[in-house]
């Protein structure tokens, strides 16, 4: 009869540890896609602002794309701190749903 419990223990195991595995791999696919989108925030502005460097007809114009650019990395730092607010937000859900699965298997 101890094997009776021994397998159904093991079985519980094996299902909370399955469980475990999908919530971090979304966790970590949902931090991947947050890194993601600020990847590409950043190399929008920074490509467009290449653009118009390269384009200024004058020194002026480079001048006033410079300027532009200054604005463009504040808004860069706001982007990533942004993120990582975001990331940390998903972490600690991560690891409030994986404490959530945690459950000591009962003893007959």
């Amino acid at each position: 009869m101890a094997n009776v419990n021994g397998y159904a223990d093991f079985a519980r195991f094996v299902e909370q540890a399955a469980a475990a595995q999908a919530l971090a791999w979304r966790g970590m696919e949902r931090v991947a896609d947050l890194h993601l989108q600020a990847i590409e925030g950043h190399a929008r502005a920074a490509t467009g602002l290449m653009a118009d460097a390269m384009l200024a007809p004058d020194a002026d114009a480079l001048r006033a794309v410079l300027a532009r650019g200054e604005h463009l990395q504040r808004e860069g730092v706001e982007r990533a701190t942004t993120a990582a607010g975001d990331i940390l937000d998903v972490a600690v859900q991560t690891a409030t749903s994986l404490g959530a699965l945690v459950v000591r298997p009962a003893r007959a």
